[in-house]
């Protein structure tokens, strides 16, 4: 898992969709892969096991690992 940040403060403010919070800036966040969503393409891929974007979520790091990102 890979940890992006620091949040700048010209973020648009959104919340973490695992504690429900805002993000504020300095935070860290990560991505967190849901899976092809509804593109057809994306689908076939993932089926075949091949690479594909996928749709994905942003939540706070400590959300994601228990840990502050320090």
């Amino acid at each position: 898992m890979r940890a992006f940040g620091p949040r700048p403060a010209d973020a648009p403010v959104v919340e973490c969709y695992a504690c429900k919070k805002p993000f504020s800036a300095g935070d860290y966040t990560v991505l967190i892969a849901l899976g092809p969503g509804d593109d057809e393409e994306a689908r076939d891929k993932a089926r075949n096991g091949r690479a594909y974007n996928a749709v994905g979520i942003e939540i706070h790091y400590a959300c994601a690992t228990g840990f502050d990102y320090t």
